[in-house]
């Protein structure tokens, strides 16, 4: 039975998969005794067979009745995966390009946004925090301004490609934080190397406060992130949301230039030195 379920999991078929081991049993066989071995169909039997031919599995003798035969495993095996990774290869590349293609034409189509238009979504579980900041750098435009809660320091090492590539594409990004931030600059600077960790420091902004009572984030002065605590651990989040409300983030962006003034610049460079 494990041996049926490891060929059926490689990509032969529950037939396929029995027809070649009773062969391996059988040695050179008629497609009859492969029949009633492998307890196939017999109206199946010669499709199966061709089927492993065509797949490296079976070598067949063309005579009056066909015999067959199987490949040894290991060569069979060993053909099997290297034409199944060209295929999967050939497929990629074909994929990379209809997604290249999908997203300029999709580009084109308008929008059409009403002034008071609010829309929100929520995250509530910590497997999904990960995907949801990664969705935030991907789409981002133009700016980010965030108050991260203090798990969501470490966090950012993990998104270092996504920041990197919003920094590329000029986005500004201020980060407000605690003093911790200061630990984490000198790991920053190792994971990037220093061409990158020039390139971060440049489209990165971080300024340090003792306190603060929220966590929040401004994207592209439209979008709002609220992170909501968890009421008997600080350092943990309980719920992500998100909202598209321009007057809430027009209003939020006035609190964070307040406590940004009152904050102290963060120099990533003597901090990485350290």
């Amino acid at each position: 039975m494990q041996k049926k379920r490891l060929l059926q999991d490689i990509g032969l078929t529950a037939y396929e998969a029995s027809a070649y081991i009773s062969l391996l049993k059988l040695g050179i066989s008629e497609a009859n005794l492969v029949c009633r071995d492998a307890d196939v169909p017999y109206g199946k039997i010669y499709t199966v067979l061709e089927s492993l031919a065509g797949k490296g599995f079976v070598e067949v003798q063309v005579s009056r009745p066909k015999k067959f035969r199987a490949v040894d495993p290991e060569t069979a095996l060993d053909f099997f995966y290297e034409r199944r990774k060209s295929e999967f290869e050939k497929e990629i590349t074909a994929l990379k390009g209809f997604v290249e293609e999908a997203k300029q034409v999709l580009k084109t189509i308008p929008v059409q946004k009403r002034k008071d238009e609010i829309f929100w979504t929520t995250t509530i579980t910590e497997s999904e925090f990960k995907k949801f900041a990664i969705s935030i750098y991907g789409e981002v435009k133009k700016s980010i301004w965030i108050i991260p809660p203090a798990f969501g320091i470490p966090l950012i090492s993990s998104l270092l490609p996504e920041i990197l590539k919003a920094v590329d594409r000029g986005v500004k990004i201020r980060l407000l934080g605690p003093y911790r931030f200061v630990d984490l600059s000198p790991m920053i600077s190792l994971l990037l190397g220093e061409e990158n960790f020039c390139k971060f420091k440049k489209g990165i902004e971080v300024r340090l406060v003792h306190n603060f009572n929220s966590c929040f984030g401004i994207i592209d002065d439209s979008i709002v992130v609220l992170f909501q605590l968890h009421p008997q651990d600080s350092d943990r989040v309980l719920s992500v949301v998100k909202i598209w409300d321009a007057g809430l983030a027009k209003n939020l962006s006035k609190e964070f230039e307040l406590l940004w003034n009152g904050g102290e610049e963060l120099d990533s460079q003597k901090a990485a030195e350290r």
